[in-house]
């Protein structure tokens, strides 16, 4: 695996040098790309500029600028952008700790990183991990990547640490406005509740598969062989909620006893 920051992890006074790898890989890109219906040439991502018709060759022509309004900007140079030196530019500082149950709201994660140490601080990173898991706490700090300072959480995760970037708290939409009110009967929640209990079993996650993706391989090759890929038939939806309910639950219950 190739590391894509390498920095140190501060902990209080100590220092652990480490590296960042990505956690997760993301099946869903490179799938698609965008032709020209004329000719069928795959399209290129080109430096165009609209004010003076052209295509810009070389990114001498090209400079960074912040968006005050709008199409009203202020130029930012390489060297101007090089002197706002962060501490988290190249340090993991911790700024404190909290419980592990503590960011219960799942809105708060974003991306997923390993951090693994280099050799000379093992002992050091090793000693960080164990005293995280007996005290079952997990780290908040911030971290420098791709010109972006983020939030992050660092955790104990079977003998390294898990970095998860996260949402800042100005990020988390107020969602009071979208929350349903409605009245349900007895009956209606008795059954929800059994349909969750018939469903409830463990699970494992690497059984399920991106269908989309291989839907769509699907009906690239079929398309390249010259077939045509019939819609599936909908579903059959029950109008009543109750009787919803009870459909479920006979259809589950079978494969819950078998």
């Amino acid at each position: 695996m190739r590391s894509m920051w390498k920095g140190s992890l501060g902990f209080g006074m100590v220092a652990i040098p480490v590296k960042l790898y990505g956690a997760t890989d993301d099946k869903r890109t490179g799938m698609l790309c965008n032709l020209h219906s004329e000719c069928k040439t795959r399209l290129k991502q080109p430096r165009y500029c609209p004010t003076c018709d052209r295509h810009l060759e070389s990114m001498d022509e090209v400079i960074k600028a912040y968006e005050i309004d709008k199409d009203h900007y202020i130029p930012v140079t390489p060297e101007e952008l090089e002197n706002i030196r962060l501490e988290s530019t190249h340090t993991i500082q911790v700024e404190g700790f909290i419980r592990a149950d503590a960011l219960s709201d799942p809105r708060w994660f974003k991306d997923a990183y390993f951090l693994s140490p280099e050799e000379v601080g093992a002992k050091a990173f090793v000693l960080f991990v164990k005293a995280m898991e007996d005290v079952g706490v997990i780290a908040i700090s911030k971290i420098s990547i791709r010109d972006k300072e983020q939030l992050c959480a660092v955790r104990p995760y079977n003998g390294i640490l898990l970095l998860q970037s996260l949402h800042w708290a100005d990020e988390l939409r107020d969602f009071s406005e979208l929350v349903a009110f409605a009245s349900v009967t007895d009956k209606e929640m008795e059954m929800a509740t059994a349909l969750i209990n018939a469903m409830t079993k463990d699970m494992n996650l690497s059984q399920y598969k991106d269908e989309y993706r291989e839907a769509l391989v699907e009906l690239i090759e079929a398309k390249l062989e010259g077939k045509v890929i019939e819609a599936p038939k909908p579903k059959k939806q029950e109008a009543d909620l109750a009787d919803a309910l009870l459909a479920s639950l006979d259809a589950v219950e079978p494969t819950k006893t078998t």
